[in-house]
């Protein structure tokens, strides 16, 4: 692993004050603990509310059953004391006083439940008055010579019993309700209170949430963008990223991977340039001299002597045009182009493109047709020329013999489409994506005596057209070929 800039080393044990000083895991489970926060704290409540109501109900339906349970076996006592009561006033045995007895006691001891059962009036005195004419009744039948004794007096004294009786079961049922309507209202409080508590920390959480996400997408989202330069060689801005820990280590290695790309593109375009200026040398002098061969300076050649000259110069020409096309790649790519800017008619261009390539077109008897050449466009005219230069090469290049390469031009609103195309063997669908990276070489070139070029032709190309605020992409032509599409601004923007 290559060792770290001094830069990285010293922002590692500076210590600088950042943001977040935990890990993105770290972030992440605090995040989750706050926005959990809220929600626990309203479940919590919920609970314990819950909880209180369903002991509260309990109790009332215990409460409410067992009073419902005791004033019914209240009515089946008294039943049972009045049928004791007249048959000890008719036979006067020690036996029947004794169940009478037992039975009074078990009267007692559930009024005595039911006097637990509320503490209002108007279950007491039933109560009492129950009590109180009970007394007279075991007076009456303890003591024969009470008054009482008469069984129709007897019978109207355990009525009035049986009357306080259902006084004091409705009283149960009117408590019972008035306590179901209370826990009815309760329960109608929680659940208000329930939906208050989650519409306020509904929002918090949702609030935290966001926070959480923006705080982890942000930086992300930051790496993203500067990743995808880096891949598109944009390596001019530093990287400096804000946010959890592990991040910044990363884009601090990024920013560190940043500066050795520079630092190799930077070596590579050294060497381009020096080893381009030491060939131009040479080449010059084998042109030079392959010329003057040909002019028959150093005597009279005979026809092999003559092709084999024409060879050498031709070849030379291609070979300094390739240097140039390094040179040219180099220059724009590491100095962007400064474009002067002007109304340019395309007939202009297409004429001197057509001149150019004359010998060539000539050569292998293609047709270089054109069209829409009246329209203007905003660009540099020298660098107008170098793209379209660089596609009519490459057109004539992989174009067979005899056949035909279309120059053509129309606006489409505020741009200006021009396309170049030819009827070779086209470009694979894999690598049409690949054809505008410096260096890529794609197919074989038609002409067998052409020698392969640098790949840096569709480079060029791209570069300016970008340069001038439009873009090219590569198409299919029908029924064979490639198809190069340029758009590029028909007037000045207000940038210019």
């Amino acid at each position: 692993m290559p060792r770290s800039p001094q830069w990285l080393e010293a922002a590692r044990s500076s210590g600088r004050r950042v943001r977040f000083r935990g890990s993105l895991l770290s972030l992440l489970v605090a995040g989750l603990i706050l926005t959990a926060i809220p929600l626990v704290i309203a479940l919590i409540d919920a609970l314990v509310s819950l909880d209180k109501m369903a002991v509260r109900s309990q109790n009332v339906i215990d409460r409410s059953v067992s009073a419902t349970r005791d004033a019914r076996q209240l009515s089946e006592v008294l039943v049972g004391l009045e049928r004791l009561a007249r048959q000890q006033l008719v036979l006067d045995d020690q036996a029947g006083l004794e169940d009478y007895t037992t039975l009074r006691d078990r009267m007692f001891e559930t009024l005595a439940r039911l006097g637990d059962f509320s503490a209002e009036d108007s279950l007491r005195i039933p109560i009492r008055e129950i009590k109180r004419q009970e007394a007279a009744v075991w007076k009456a039948i303890s003591h024969p010579d009470n008054p009482l004794t008469d069984g129709r007096m007897l019978g109207a004294t355990f009525d009035q019993m049986t009357a306080h009786v259902n006084t004091l079961t409705q009283v149960i049922d009117n408590r019972t309700s008035a306590e179901t309507e209370a826990m009815r209202q309760q329960t109608e409080r929680a659940r208000r209170s329930t939906l208050l508590r989650l519409s306020t920390l509904g929002p918090i959480t949702l609030a935290l949430g966001f926070g959480l996400i923006v705080l982890v997408h942000r930086p992300i989202k930051r790496l993203s963008a500067v990743i995808r330069r880096l891949g598109d060689g944009l390596s001019d801005q530093p990287i400096s990223i804000r946010g959890p820990r592990d991040l910044e280590i990363i884009a601090e290695q990024l920013e560190w991977l940043r500066l050795r790309l520079s630092e190799v593109e930077a070596q590579k375009t050294r060497f381009l340039h020096h080893v381009s200026h030491e060939l131009k040398t040479p080449l010059t002098a084998v042109y030079e001299g392959s010329q003057l061969l040909l002019d028959g300076v150093g005597g009279a050649l005979n026809p092999e002597q003559r092709e084999i000259a024409d060879i050498l110069r031709d070849n030379t020409i291609r070979l300094r045009q390739l240097i140039e096309n390094l040179l040219d790649y180099s220059s724009i790519r590491f100095q962007p182009a400064v474009l002067e800017l002007k109304p340019v008619v395309l007939s202009d261009i297409f004429n001197t493109l057509a001149r150019d390539h004359q010998l060539a077109l000539t050569a292998k008897h293609i047709a270089l047709q054109t069209k829409g050449a009246d329209l203007t466009v905003a660009a540099d005219a020298e660098k107008l020329r170098v793209i379209l230069d660089n596609l009519i090469s490459n057109a004539i290049k992989y174009a067979p013999q005899n056949s035909v390469i279309q120059l053509e031009a129309r606006a489409d609103g505020r741009w200006i489409i021009i396309e170049v195309a030819d009827f070779g063997p086209g470009v694979p669908q894999e690598a049409q994506q690949r054809v505008f990276e410096p260096f890529f070489q794609g197919i074989t070139p038609a002409d067998n005596n052409s020698v392969k070029g640098s790949g840096l032709g569709l480079s060029i190309v791209k570069e300016l057209v970008v340069a001038h605020g439009g873009d090219v992409i590569l198409l299919n032509n029908h029924p064979t070929g490639s198809r190069v599409r340029l758009r590029l601004p028909a007037k000045f923007s207000e940038a210019s």
